[in-house]
This record gives C-alpha cells, sequence and structure tokens, in this order.
C-alpha cells in the first residue's frame, strides 16, 4: 500500500531514536568514561546505528508526507461518492462495536475507504452532494482509545475533510439541514440483517440502520435512501495501491490454500483444516483471514446448505469422510483488502471416475468463461462461454453424472449460486459491463446428486483480458489428485 498504510509510529520511534544515539556516539570521545557512557545510553554498535539509519532515510518523504498520498485519493473517492448523491446527505458510520472475539477492530468498509482511519470507532462521515463538502464526527470515546486524528484544523488538514469536529455537532448539522426536504443517504454492512422488523420502521425504511430510522423521526424532512449500491460502484475500479492491497491479499491466500490441503485426509475434522488455514496466512504476512474459512465436506457442501455454516455455532463441522467432496472457501486479508479463493477438492485425495469426468468439464467451462475476461464484458456473457463450452462435451461425456451436470448447469435457472463478484474491502454483485481495474472473483457454485462443485479465483480486469491474481493452485482432477500427495 502507498506511505500512509507502510509508515506507523514504531518506523517513526525509531528513527528518532536512533538519530539521538547517532549524535551520541559521534559527539563522545575516545575516552574511556565515554564509552562506558555510550555502551548504557547507546547500546548499538556505531556501524548498526549507521546502518539502520541509511537504511531508515528511504522512509523520511513517506514520512512527511504520509498523510499527503493518501489525502489525494480520498478527496477523490469523497467527490465520486458525492456525485452519487448530488440531491442530498451521505451519511456513513464507522464501526460502533467492540468485538472482543475478532483479533482486532475491523473497520466499516465504506467508512474505511472514504475516510481511510481504521481505528476510528462510532464516528460519522458526512458528504453534502450539492456542495462536495465533507465533515467527520468523532466520538469522544474513540479518540481516548487511540483513534488516530482528533477533532481540529489538524485533522482536517492531514485527512483533507472539511470539518472534523466532535459528534455531539453532529445534531447541529442534521437541524440546520433537515430546514428543507432533502434525501438522506445511508449504507448496509454486508451480509447484515435489518435491525428492526418492517412493521415497526415501516416497508419504506426496511432495510435502513436505527440510527438512520431515529434521524429520519427527528427530522421528518429527511426521506431514507439506499446509496449501498452506488456506493459499490464508487469502490469498484481499485487504485494502483488497492491492486497492490489485493495482490497481496491473493498471494497469502494461495499459501493458506496450500496448507489446508496438506491437512485434508479421512477422519480430519472441517475445523482442523481451517485452523491451518488460519495459522497460514498470519504466517504469510497477512492480517488474518477476511473471512472465517469454509472447509465443507459432503452434503455440508451442496448449496445452498454451505452458506449456512456462518450462521451455526458449530459452523457445521463434521469428521471428512472419504468418497466426499470438499468446498474449499478461502481468503487472507492484507491492509483491509480481502483475498478470495476457492477449490472442490476430495477428501481421500483421489476422485471416483465420474467425478474426476465431471469435474474437468467444470474446469473447461471455467476456463472458457475467463477468455472472454475484458472490459466491458457482461457477467452474462461470462455464462454463455460457460454454458456452450459445457454442451460441447455432451457428445464425449461418458458418465451419468457428467451428462445430467452437463444439462443442469448449462441452464442460468439451474445455477442461482454461479456468479461474477468484485472484491476489494468486501465482496460486491457486478451490475452491468466489467470495468478496466477491478478486481472481481470468478466464481461458480453449482451441484448434482448432492454433490457440490465450486471453483473461485482473484482477477484484475484489463482493457483487453484479466490477470490472475492466484495463480499456483491446481485446477485439473489430476493436478488436485498430485499435490495432496
Amino acid at each position: 500500500m502507498s506511505c500512509y498504510r507502510l509508515i506507523n509510529q514504531t518506523a517513526f520511534v525509531l528513527f528518532i531514536e536512533l538519530s539521538v544515539r547517532a549524535s551520541l556516539l559521534f559527539e563522545m570521545n575516545a575516552h574511556e568514561e565515554s564509552l562506558q557512557a555510550a555502551s548504557v545510553i547507546c547500546p548499538l554498535r556505531k556501524e548498526t546505528v549507521l546502518s539502520c539509519l541509511l537504511s531508515l532515510l528511504f522512509l523520511l518523504p513517506c514520512l512527511l508526507s504520509a498523510f499527503a498520498a493518501d489525502r489525494g485519493e480520498l478527496q477523490n473517492r469523497r467527490y465520486r461518492a458525492a456525485a452519487k448523491v448530488h440531491d442530498g446527505i451521505l451519511l456513513v458510520r464507522a464501526t460502533s462495536q467492540m468485538d472482543a472475539y475478532e483479533d482486532g477492530l475491523h473497520q466499516a468498509a465504506e467508512f474505511y475507504y472514504l475516510v481511510g482511519l481504521e481505528n476510528a470507532l462510532g464516528a460519522f462521515l458526512a458528504i453534502d452532494g450539492a456542495s462536495g463538502e465533507s465533515w467527520l464526527f468523532l466520538a469522544s470515546t474513540s479518540v481516548a482509545a487511540g483513534s488516530e486524528v482528533a477533532p481540529g484544523p489538524e485533522a482536517e488538514r492531514l485527512l483533507g475533510i472539511d470539518h472534523v469536529v466532535d459528534i455531539s455537532a453532529l445534531r447541529q448539522f442534521l437541524t440546520e439541514r433537515a430546514v428543507t426536504p432533502r434525501n438522506l443517504y445511508y449504507t448496509v454492512p454486508f451480509l447484515s440483517l435489518p435491525d428492526l422488523p418492517e412493521n415497526i420502521v415501516g416497508s419504506t425504511n426496511a432495510k435502513a440502520p436505527s440510527w438512520a430510522v431515529v434521524i429520519a423521526k427527528e427530522w421528518p424532512t429527511f426521506h431514507l435512501k439506499d446509496e449501498t449500491s452506488g456506493m459499490h460502484e464508487v469502490m469498484a475500479i481499485q487504485s494502483a495501491d488497492e491492486v497492490a492491497a489485493l495482490r497481496s491479499a491473493g498471494k497469502a491466500t494461495v499459501s493458506a490454500m496450500k496448507a489446508g490441503l496438506r491437512v485434508v485426509r479421512p477422519g480430519v475434522s472441517q475445523r482442523t483444516v481451517e485452523l491451518a488455514i488460519v495459522d497460514s496466512c498470519w504466517q504469510a504476512g497477512a492480517h488474518g483471514v477476511s473471512y472465517w474459512p469454509i472447509v465443507a465436506a459432503g452434503k455440508n457442501g451442496v448449496v445452498p446448505q454451505v452458506y449456512s455454516s456462518s450462521l451455526r455455532y458449530d459452523h457445521l463441522n463434521t469428521a471428512m469422510q472419504a468418497g466426499d467432496l470438499i468446498h474449499f472457501d478461502v481468503g487472507c486479508e492484507s491492509s483491509h483488502y480481502e483475498g478470495n479463493l476457492g477449490r472442490t477438492v476430495p477428501v481421500s485425495g483421489h476422485f471416483t471416475d465420474d467425478q474426476r469426468e465431471t469435474w474437468n468439464i467444470f474446469i473447461a467451462a471455467y476456463r472458457a468463461g475467463v477468455s472472454v475476461f475484458r472490459e466491458g464484458v457482461t457477467e452474462g456473457q461470462v455464462f454463455d462461454a460457460w454454458s456452450t463450452e459445457l454442451l460441447r462435451h455432451r457428445a464425449s461425456a461418458k458418465s451419468s453424472l457428467a451428462l445430467r451436470a452437463i444439462e443442469s448447469w448449462s441452464k442460468r435457472e439451474n445455477d442461482p449460486y454461479w456468479l461474477v463478484h468484485y472484491t476489494h474491502l468486501f465482496p460486491a454483485h457486478v451490475k452491468g459491463p466489467l470495468s478496466a481495474e477491478s478486481v472481481i472473483d470468478f466464481a461458480p457454485v453449482a451441484s448434482i446428486d448432492g454433490q457440490g462443485y465450486y471453483l473461485e479465483d482473484m482477477y484484475r480486469i484489463t482493457r483487453n483480458g484479466a490477470e490472475l491474481l492466484t495463480p499456483g493452485i491446481p485446477y485439473t482432477a489430476e493436478e488436485i489428485e498430485a499435490s495432496m500427495h
């Protein structure tokens, strides 16, 4: 990522400390007492200090312009968001709840994207669509707990936000703008359920977060509107820094997938494989997992059952059995950006003959879909390429399983979970043609005869094609079997 991501307080303190120590060393003469003092005050040898200083000199431009480099990009993001809400105000909330079960605070994606603060808890960002001005309302508890900035001119300068104030000023802000009717736009967190039932909030506000409902009740001139889809469009095109983070996440995710595959064998629990994946993400330099890995064997790996694992306390954990196929869905996180990778693998390390034929036809169709990736292509065109390739194998398929899979999977209505989705700070549905410099996942998910078939890779879309961001994982049945032995 950029300088703002790379440089932290530790690097800055280290630089200052080394500078002081170097000064002490060079000022001390060769007297015995001075050398003894130097060994206490600065236990580093002169050569070590010089080496460290030289290695850190390249960081100075980043230290001096860490916020400036990101400020322009963050401002551009807010301007693009403002254009989406030209007739109202966009109000985005930071994460407001501490979760002791997480590995650290996970900031709300839209807030982080627009503000760049990962530790601000309970804050609000307001963007006036008409003027393009932005306000950041910081909670005092968050500032005391370690938010990166405090209200005032310095935060405004560093973040490029017009007004950074205490959250108590939010009421006056809303009161002044409620004088005339206008839209108040909100976003809904990924994979969230409504806060309140429809018979309490009304059908028009059914998806609105409870804080937005309270605001609309207090100031009835605000008309609530869901801007989640619009924000997804703003976030769909990645900057060079974002692509770098996604590339890093993809690389770590490949390592994690390989680590998980090495643990698979009959009798081993799904949890055992999941833990190997989580550990590998950290070992690979990622910030843990993008989401808890899904290692779902047998009937657990069949849609829609596979997606219910995250809604259960036991995560559908079970001992894996020979003959079962595993739905392997893995992701590591890098600088808040998510990796995403998937395969179907046999618990025993060997596909049956009909599974092998069916999977290899699945792979051929997958590659046909990938072959049409480029700027301007739609999800429908990708499915057409997939379907055409499936039907091409109809005459040569030998097993009943493969033939029935071809007939079923070649029809869109039979594949409700087959999809192409954006991946960045979170997954998001693709609407319309693909854009260059967007990062997507191609994730066909299908089932036949109680067996799940699934594959997923990350791609950076370019003007004339696509770049695979998760290379190194086997595709065909023969390649997968070889990798497991």
